[in-house]
């Protein structure tokens, strides 16, 4: 790919990721397309992050302000993020989310490229209210009319916008790195200890979920905690009523963990669980079964997609089914450890961020090249280095 190639990305709360999909992955791709010699600008919310230097890994980093309201807060800060682009050089606008999509037609107006990444069915998540998911659903559709290319997360999330928006999509999961490594240093600074907790970690938000594993918890026969890595700014009252749920069991609430300390707790865990309601693939299983864990699903298709054979299921939306599928785990090591190395060979043969990187750049090469990206194009990318 050429060297000079100028990539600005939009939408995300910002780098060194601290949490969220888009975050993780716009970390790691844009890392390695630095290394690869393309130029890469990033903005990123003031309030959201807490590196100092204007250049990250080779990326240079733009921090804006942003509203602090839930329904706000994206949106506004893409508005001054795309103010800001007008007075900068660049080849490719990759915007995250969505609900960013109503800039789009000003943008091909000015006759810019632009790449957008849609994160799961966003108008069905519960924290949106009836306005905020017609605004969503309709913006789904001026993504798919005006960008060059709509990157999805998901097979049955590219399958669903083939059925209802006409349109193809290019397929490209997030990936994982591998390794487990429970940091006893870290686990004891958290006050666990190895294999005598059950993991979540994500957002603490309604279709995440949690409610339904903190219910399934509660009824099982085990000492072991459940430990619930994660928060969200804009739903307070529904984590007090977690914590109400969880009162007087052992279900520990650590917060924000990031880095090799959150690391360090997928690894020392002895199972994991994603109770997700509305999915794309998600991050936080990815590391879960790239720290080798064995993973237990919410049967949605995102996540049946995601862990394939490599990891077990439950009944949808069913507290009843989850309890019984841990407590069947909590009983039976050896299915717990069998599990694990499935996991492990998953990531390994399926999810790699050096590919997804790969994948990215090849989209932005075909645009450029006006070509229209190939749909299965993760199946079969070219390395950065070797684009012409």
């Amino acid at each position: 790919m050429r060297k000079k190639l100028r990539i600005s990305v939009v939408g995300i709360n910002g780098i060194p990721a601290r949490h969220g999909g888009f975050e993780t992955c716009v970390d790691n791709v844009a890392t390695r397309h630095s290394s690869a010699g393309l130029q890469v600008t990033v903005y990123c919310r003031s309030r959201n992050v807490t590196f100092d230097d204007k250049y990250y890994c080779g990326i240079k980093l733009v921090k804006l302000q942003s509203i602090g309201h839930k329904s706000l807060e994206t949106i506004s800060h893409t508005f001054l993020s795309l103010l800001h682009m007008l007075f900068q050089r660049k080849d490719i606008i990759h915007v995250y989310g969505v609900g960013n999509s109503i800039f789009i037609p000003f943008l091909k107006i000015l006759g810019q490229k632009v790449v957008t990444s849609v994160d799961s069915l966003d108008w069905e998540r519960e924290k949106w209210g009836k306005f905020a998911k017609w605004f969503l659903f309709n913006s789904a559709k001026i993504a798919v009319t005006f960008s060059d290319a709509v990157i999805v997360d998901s097979k049955s999330v590219q399958e669903y916008y083939k059925r209802v928006f006409k349109t193809e999509t290019v397929y490209i999961p997030y990936g994982a790195d591998m390794g487990r490594n429970a940091d006893e240093g870290v686990l004891k600074k958290y006050g666990l200890t190895k294999d005598n907790y059950i993991l979540f970690v994500g957002r603490l938000i309604p279709e995440k979920g949690v409610h339904r594993l903190i219910d399934s918890y509660v009824k099982l026969n085990t000492k072991k905690e459940l430990v619930i890595i994660g928060g969200d700014w804009f739903t307070t009252e529904y984590i007090e009523t977690l914590k109400q749920k969880a009162a007087g069991s052992n279900v520990r609430f650590l917060g924000f963990v990031y880095g090799d300390e959150c690391r360090a707790v997928y690894s020392g865990a002895y199972l994991y669980v994603q109770p997700s309601e509305v999915d794309g693939t998600s991050p936080a299983l990815l590391t879960a079964m790239g720290t080798g864990n064995c993973v237990v699903v919410n049967s949605i298709k995102e996540n049946l997609e995601t862990v394939g054979e490599a990891g077990l299921n439950y009944e949808c939306n069913s507290a009843d089914s989850l309890r019984e599928r841990l407590q069947y785990l909590l009983d039976n090591k050896l299915i717990v450890d069998e599990y694990r190395q499935k996991a492990l060979d998953r990531i390994k043969t399926v999810y790699s961020w050096d590919r997804v990187a790969d994948s990215i750049a090849a989209v932005y090469e075909d645009i450029l090249s006006g070509k229209k990206p190939r749909i299965d194009i993760y199946e079969n990318p070219t390395s950065i280095d070797s684009v012409p």
